[in-house]
């Protein structure tokens, strides 16, 4: 762990950083109201110091005992697993009334088949935890685990529709010290986030599969006389 630690702690960073844009930001935007006194500063500032630390305290916490660092692991393998299948249903939302959507979802069942196989590949000859080939999807996870991060986010306060950009922004940073650190950060579960990475990539490619193939249904509605 000591080769890795300064991953680590960008990891903390990462996460405290993400998680007071996150929660904090609809605070953040009437901190002047807030700061007006003494106590309403410390009231503001207090909690978004205490995520911090206790971001940085699981991690070197992870650093003596493996357990604390399991709900990283959960988290991470989950993001992996699902992360593959949102990312599809975006594309499609995007561009399935076009012309070349068919040909698309060949090429996106090919990319998620190679990927998968890149995965499999790094596993079998125990190079999980580095190479090109990671490192690029682990980008394309990140973008994944941060569509998941936002519709999350969406649901718990719907109203911050019209300011989308910080939860963009935490989305993504959390999705980055998820999916892109953490795996160098604890190269002790490298080979499982590699296994949950191949198994999201295969999933969502039979996700693309077995989806109808024809263009979108249109819905009829008979009207009333």
């Amino acid at each position: 762990m000591s080769s890795h630690t300064t991953l680590a702690f960008v990891f903390a960073g990462l996460l405290a950083v993400s998680a007071v844009i996150l929660v904090f930001f609809p605070l953040l935007r009437h901190a002047w109201v807030f700061a007006a006194t003494r106590i309403g500063f410390l009231l503001l500032v207090g909690p978004i110091i205490v995520l911090s630390l206790a971001a940085i305290a699981l991690v070197a916490l992870a650093a003596a005992n493996p357990l604390y660092l399991l709900p990283v692991v959960a988290v991470t393998v989950g993001l992996r697993v699902a992360s593959p299948i949102l990312l599809y249903r975006r594309v499609r939302d995007s561009l399935e009334q076009r012309r070349s959507w068919v040909l698309l979802r060949y090429l996106l069942i090919t990319g998620f088949v190679g990927l998968a196989g890149i995965l499999m590949y790094n596993i079998l000859t125990a190079s999980a935890s580095g190479g090109p080939g990671v490192l690029s999807e682990q980008v394309l996870m990140a973008l994944g685990a941060s569509l998941i991060i936002i519709r999350l986010a969406l649901r718990g306060r719907p109203r911050d529709r019209t300011s989308l950009w910080p939860l963009w922004l935490a989305a993504i940073l959390f999705a980055i010290a998820f999916v892109v650190v953490a795996p160098y950060a604890f190269p002790e579960f490298a080979i499982l986030y590699a296994i949950s990475g191949s198994a999201g990539w295969a999933l969502g490619a039979a996700v693309i599969w077995r989806e109808p193939w024809g263009p979108p249904a249109i819905e009829k509605y008979e009207v009333e006389e």
